[in-house]
């Protein structure tokens, strides 16, 4: 099973403290819920990236998703 990343925002490390801002598109999220006991989560990862953006972002955020074409294990 394959799997590919599809970025849904960026963040940046918040100057002198161990917290990363972060910002999301809502409609980004709502593609990649899912449902667990009745209630519904998103699962994104956050990655430091090698140097930071023309922006200052330090930090990508991203789902992994399972890729059509790849076959069950």
């Amino acid at each position: 099973m394959a799997f590919s990343k599809k970025y849904i925002g960026k963040g940046k490390q918040v100057e002198n403290r161990n917290i990363v801002e972060v910002s999301l598109k809502l409609e980004e999220l709502h593609d990649h819920t899912f449902e667990y006991e009745g209630e519904t989560y998103v699962k994104f990862n956050v990655a430091r990236l090698k140097e930071p953006d023309q922006y200052g972002k330090t930090h990508t955020i991203y789902v992994s998703v399972k890729d059509p074409d790849s076959e069950e294990s």
